[in-house]
C-alpha cells in the first residue's frame, strides 16, 4: 500500500472482489476485513468466513479493543460504535463517529481530512434508514472525490464531491451520507 496524504491505493496483491460481501448484513464486517488489509499485511485465507467471523464479533458484546459494547442483532447489519471500536483497534486512534446525515457537505469536509490518515467507514442509505457501510480510504485529485471499497460489489470506486454533497452517493443503490467512522 502507497501511503501519505491523498496517496493509498488497494494492494496490488488482492482482488477486492474477495472481499465481497456474503451476505446481505455483512458489509460492516467486509468493511472492517478491507481496513485490516490496508492497514497491516493481512490477507484472508478464507475471505468468507474471515468476514462472518468478523460479523459475529462486530455483533458481539465485547468489543475489538476487549471492551463491552452494547449488543446488536446480527440480522441488521453492524452498529457504527462497533466499527469505530475495530477501527481504534486497528489504528491505535480513538475514532469518533460523525452525524452526516442532516449536513452532507460538513460530514464530506470531515471524510476527506479523515480519509488523509486512515481507513474511514462510512454508511450510506436512502433518505430514512443507514443501509449500507462502505470503506473510504484515499482522497485524490486534491479531495474533488473519494475512493472507495464497496463491499456488495467488491469494486474499488471513486465518488465525486458533488454526489456526496447532493445525496446522490449511488453506491450499493444507496444515495444518502449517514455516518462518518
Amino acid at each position: 500500500m502507497t501511503t501519505g496524504p491523498d496517496s493509498v491505493d488497494w494492494p496490488a496483491d488482492l482482488d477486492p472482489r474477495s472481499l465481497q460481501q456474503p451476505d446481505q448484513v455483512s458489509c460492516g464486517a467486509a468493511s472492517v476485513a478491507a481496513a485490516r488489509v490496508l492497514l497491516t499485511r493481512w490477507r484472508p485465507d478464507d475471505p468468507e468466513a474471515s468476514i462472518r467471523a468478523e460479523h459475529r464479533r462486530l455483533t458481539s458484546t465485547l468489543s475489538h479493543r476487549e471492551r463491552t459494547q452494547m449488543p446488536w442483532p446480527r440480522r441488521l447489519g453492524t452498529p457504527p460504535w462497533a466499527v469505530a471500536n475495530a477501527l481504534s483497534a486497528l489504528t491505535g486512534e480513538r475514532i469518533a463517529t460523525m452525524h452526516a446525515r442532516p449536513r452532507p457537505a460538513v460530514g464530506y469536509d470531515v471524510l476527506t481530512e479523515q480519509v488523509r490518515n486512515r481507513p474511514v467507514g462510512v454508511y450510506l442509505g436512502s433518505r430514512w434508514l443507514p443501509r449500507h457501510v462502505v470503506l473510504a480510504f484515499a482522497a485524490p485529485d486534491g479531495g474533488s472525490a473519494v475512493r472507495l471499497f464497496d463491499p456488495a460489489r467488491g469494486t474499488v470506486v471513486d465518488v465525486a464531491r458533488e454526489r456526496w454533497e447532493g445525496n446522490r452517493v449511488g453506491v450499493g443503490g444507496w444515495s444518502h451520507l449517514w455516518f462518518v467512522v
